[in-house]
């Protein structure tokens, strides 16, 4: 399964279908994905407007972590509907071991996305103020997108 490379439209019919994946964990990894490139946006604006060579160098440390974030989550959006396709297909394991492995899956995502937040915070002094909406949107599609994962990560968990 290849869904990175579809137009977002396409992908967003596949998300609307009747097929079991892609689904909310595939949907979680393509909102990080997305809330990392919209942190790098109000980074690069920043860097292009700053002439503190310290304040640039930081940038760019920041820019390739989250570049190579970002792309960690785009894998997870294939990664997470294929295991999960192969554990509707497994109808002879009992429901806590059959989806076991898209349950890690889901916790790969969850750690992913506290990276992303370290990431996040690393610039939070750096980032231009004239992007503070931006930059503030970002953390909050990161956010949504580790509740998704933790919920499926601990779906079926006793309290």
């Amino acid at each position: 399964m290849d869904f990175i490379d579809k137009s977002l439209r396409d992908f967003l019919a596949d998300v609307s279908s009747d097929s079991p994946a892609p689904g909310g964990g595939s949907v979680a990894a393509y909102v990080a994905a997305m809330g990392l490139a919209l942190l790098k946006k109000t980074l690069i604006f920043t860097f292009n407007k700053t002439g503190d060579e310290d304040v640039r160098r930081q940038l760019v440390d920041i820019l390739k972590e989250a570049d190579n974030l970002a792309n960690e989550f785009l894998e997870m959006v294939n990664k997470d509907a294929e295991v999960f396709v192969a554990c509707m297909r497994d109808k002879s394991s009992p429901p806590e071991k059959r989806f076991a492995p898209s349950r890690q899956v889901a916790q790969d995502i969850c750690d992913l996305c506290h990276k992303a937040f370290k990431i996040h915070a690393k610039g939070s002094y750096l980032y231009s103020r004239s992007m503070k909406l931006d930059y503030e949107a970002a953390q909050r599609l990161i956010d949504a997108a580790f509740r998704i994962s933790w919920e499926n990560a601990h779906y079926g968990e006793e309290d």
